[in-house]
């Protein structure tokens, strides 16, 4: 669907109708690292999405963390996770049957 949005910031939303499939996607808050500057108010937290989904039986929440994280502190990346999990166990508190797929890098190695 067209939100007139920038496609590589979002919010960018997919919909099937056969399947009953919506598909919303966003780039994180900061860091971020590409040219194009975008509004604030585009920026968002994980954490913070994480915290307006009502999630339920047919709720799939996916996301992927840690792709321009590498080039911080390993405490920036934990800080982060950190505040992520809490809101994924408020989630599943308030919507436990809620299906939640994280994929994360490897932080092992890092001195």
């Amino acid at each position: 669907m067209d939100l007139h949005t920038h496609p590589g910031g979002g919010p960018l939303m997919a919909v099937q109708l056969e399947n009953n499939t919506v598909i919303h996607w966003r780039v994180h808050g900061v860091p971020l690292r590409f040219a194009r500057v975008m509004p604030i108010i585009d920026l968002h937290y994980i954490s913070n999405d994480i915290d307006e989904i009502a999630g339920g039986p047919h709720a799939v929440i996916v996301f992927t963390y840690c792709a321009h994280l590498v080039f911080h502190p390993i405490t920036f990346y934990v800080f982060e996770v950190a505040k992520i999990r809490q809101s994924i166990v408020a989630l599943l508190s308030r919507a436990p049957y809620t299906t939640v797929i994280i994929k994360s890098g490897n932080t092992t190695g890092r001195k």
